[in-house]
Parts: C-alpha cells; structure tokens; sequence
C-alpha cells in the first residue's frame, strides 16, 4: 500500500512540476522574465524531487518482522535447491542423495 502511494507521489511531483514549466514556457507572452525563472525554478525542483523519490523520505519503508522475512528467504532457497536436486536426480545427473538431503534441511527448518 504505501510503495503504491509513494509511486503515486513520485509520479505526481514529476507530472506537476512538467505542467509548471510548461505553464511557465506557454505564458511566455504575457509573464516577464523575472517570472519565468520562479516558476520554471519550481517546476525543475519538484520535477526533480518526484524523479530522485524524495517522497520515500516522507513514508519511509519500515519493515517489521525481518526475521521472519529472513526464514522466508531461507525456505526459498531451500526451495530453489529442492528443485534443481529434482531436475538433476530426474535427467539422470545425480542420484537422490541430494534431493534426500535437500528435504530434510526443509523439514529440519519448519520444525
């Protein structure tokens, strides 16, 4: 939810800071010079700010529960090996020994 909403607000500080110098380039006519710079000055600075996400500041990523993050880490990798084991014992490669091995680390890791 909020990686969407810093999404949002990074797409839409670039978007407003477009429109505020294209706003600043089409009143040409009737703006001074000495208007112009402000303007496109602040187009150029939020424009930016959406585009180096200055928003990620705003809503930082806190992330509880790592360590639970870190075991599902270890489960996938567990899972990646469990399955390169299978294709192995299954060409012929190998034999079971590892895909054995492999299953047993996970269920050593759920227990």
């Amino acid at each position: 939810m909020k990686r969407n909403l810093r999404r949002s607000i990074d797409l839409g500080l670039t978007g407003l800071g477009i429109g505020i110098i294209f706003t600043a380039i089409f009143l040409s006519a009737s703006l001074d010079v000495q208007s112009q710079l402000p303007l496109v000055l602040l187009g150029v600075l939020l424009m930016e700010a959406g585009v180096w996400g200055l928003s990620s500041k705003l809503f930082p990523n806190e992330r509880r529960y790592s360590q639970l993050r870190d075991e599902g880490d270890k489960m996938i990798q567990l899972i990646r090996e469990l399955n390169t084991a299978a294709i192995a014992k299954d060409t012929g490669a190998e034999d079971a020994k590892r895909f054995q091995a492999t299953l047993e680390r996970m269920h050593e890791s759920v227990l």
